[in-house]
């Protein structure tokens, strides 16, 4: 079993010993690898050696959770994050929840039952990732460089509204070139690798995040929900609804197995 790495961030010390003591991190497949109750040392840390999980409070001096959740996303780092707080906190809980970092949201003082199911699910999902990458590569190589940099481009910015020909233009490229480019080296149209690009993203939402799916929708760069749903059903073969409900309970049946 592959065992990944935890940083644990409260300013209050009694909390970070009761969440290290609470349940055996290691036969769980994680390690503490860092406990903070700095926070902007714990950023600053992060920034550095980025820890594949941060359990982390809201309220917090100098750096709270929510602007140390906004530095992360800003610097790209790839953690995921779990928020325990208190009841007073879950406004800010839920504004984290939507920048599509957060794994889940817990009250203080976790109950051991329920951090066992959540690190067995986490587990699960941090496993089904790292396959993923290891299967496929995200942008294909293309022979053209600028043609390269505008799929990088297309990776980066998919939220926003991208238009094949304004893209051409940004890239100096001809658009009925660029048809002929899409073709032979993604096998399809502009518009299907876009959509691609989307529905891989909204896979990874439905999956990690509780976002509803009206929000993951706009989170993938499309407003029309009604729209979303057709184009992730022809993608996926599921609505998104049911491709959320099927990796929930493959989740439950990876938790029960795991606690035979």
């Amino acid at each position: 079993m592959d065992t990944y790495s935890v940083y644990l961030v409260d300013d209050e010390p009694w909390a970070l010993v009761y969440l290290e003591k609470i349940v055996k991190w290691e036969e769980m497949g994680f390690r503490i690898t860092g406990k903070f109750e700095n926070s902007v040392e714990a950023f600053n840390r992060a920034a550095a050696e980025p820890p594949d999980v941060i359990f982390i409070d809201i309220r917090m001096p100098e750096l709270d959770g929510l602007a140390f959740m906004h530095k992360a996303l800003e610097a790209k780092l790839p953690c995921r994050f779990v928020v325990i707080s208190g009841f007073a906190e879950f406004g800010y809980a839920q504004e984290a929840i939507r920048m599509g970092v957060v794994y889940d949201y817990c009250l203080k003082p976790i109950a051991r039952d329920k951090l066992i199911l959540l690190l067995n699910k986490l587990h699960g999902i941090l496993e089904e990732t790292k396959e993923q990458k290891q299967e496929k590569e995200e942008i294909p190589l293309a022979e053209n460089p600028v043609f390269q940099e505008m799929l990088t481009f297309m990776h980066i910015h998919f939220r926003e509204k991208l238009v094949l020909r304004e893209l051409a233009d940004q890239f100096h490229l001809n658009a009925n070139y660029c048809c002929a480019l899409f073709n032979k080296e993604t096998g399809g149209s502009f518009s299907e690798y876009l959509a691609s690009i989307r529905m891989k993203e909204a896979e990874r939402l439905l999956t990690h995040t509780t976002l509803s799916l009206e929000e993951i929708a706009v989170q993938c760069g499309i407003q029309d929900y009604y729209y979303f749903n057709k184009v992730f059903k022809k993608y996926s073969g599921e609505t998104p609804s049911q491709y959320r409900r099927q990796r929930r309970n493959t989740g439950n049946r990876n938790t029960d197995e795991g606690q035979l």
